[in-house]
């Protein structure tokens, strides 16, 4: 499931014109540097399973977990005429995924992806990374 999730995110972001490079990212999320380092062409998306959280049983005899799950889309953009017009760029993009994700439904699964929050998580000179959430709800029966 979480992988069949991903992979729907990371085709409705490839549908974005002017990405440079759309992926799932497998590395440390709290090391920034990691994902700076890798080639890519800016502006670049990368989708990260950012877990999930589980409500209490609720049906008696029967083994399902109502999940909400978190993705993580770390945006890494970079103008070289500096942070004001960087942001900027970074903005029309991060609107770009909304528009692609928000009320996307993730079939054959129950629920569709919301955002939850966007944030600035590193800004030097010209260069930004943004993490963007979105969680969706699901049910796992087992």
């Amino acid at each position: 499931m979480i992988e069949a999730i991903q992979n729907t995110i990371i085709t409705a972001l490839q549908t974005i014109t002017g990405i440079g490079t759309v992926d799932a990212w497998q590395g440390e999320v709290d090391d920034l540097s990691e994902i700076l380092q890798i080639p890519q062409t800016v502006p670049a998306l990368h989708v990260i399973y950012h877990g999930g959280a589980y409500e209490d049983k609720k049906v008696i005899g029967a083994n399902r977990a109502d999940e909400q799950m978190r993705f993580l889309i770390i945006l890494v953009n970079e103008n070289q005429r500096g942070r004001k017009t960087g942001a900027a760029s970074s903005y029309t993009v991060i609107e770009a995924v909304r528009a692609k994700l928000m009320g996307l439904k993730i079939t054959p699964y129950p629920g569709f992806l919301w955002p939850s929050r966007d944030d600035l998580l590193h800004a030097l000179g010209g260069l930004q990374v943004y993490g963007l959430l979105y969680r969706v709800k699901t049910s796992v029966t087992v």
